[in-house]
């Protein structure tokens, strides 16, 4: 499956991969991974963020992914995963699909865990971005 085929499946749907804690924007990663990526669960975090801080112990993800820190002006690629850090309001921090991407700001496709309205595309700037996930 390519990635605009993944979208146009899942656009305005909830994605509860794993069946637990409702639609999580970590389920649109596990199944981006399992349709479009072909690769294994790649092992459990207790937030987004930890896809891109705990990478160091996580062996499958350094199998199948590069991790790719954030530097200013830099442009992500369609496909890559975009982790973003934690606030005083989200300590889980957030993890998207790159649709797209301007050095302002990327489309992506995301699903919001605590508004529980399904997957869509969304639009962020690189503020709290930790970095990225590319496939090897």
């Amino acid at each position: 499956m390519t990635l605009d085929e993944f979208v146009n499946i899942y656009n305005g749907k909830k994605i509860d991969y794993d069946g637990r804690y409702g639609a999580q924007c970590v389920d649109v990663f596990r199944q981006y991974c399992k349709d479009v990526l072909a690769i294994p669960h790649t092992g459990g975090v207790v937030g987004a963020a930890e896809l891109y801080t705990k990478y160091d112990t996580m062996p499958l993800e350094q199998k199948y992914f590069e991790r790719v820190p954030y530097k200013a002006g830099m442009l992500p690629e369609a496909g890559d995963v975009v982790v973003f850090g934690t606030t005083q309001t989200n300590q889980y921090g957030h993890v998207a699909i790159v649709l797209d991407a301007t050095t302002e700001e990327m489309s992506v496709f995301e699903q919001d865990g605590f508004k529980q309205t399904g997957a869509h595309v969304g639009s962020w700037n690189y503020a709290r971005v930790l970095g990225f996930l590319r496939k090897r």
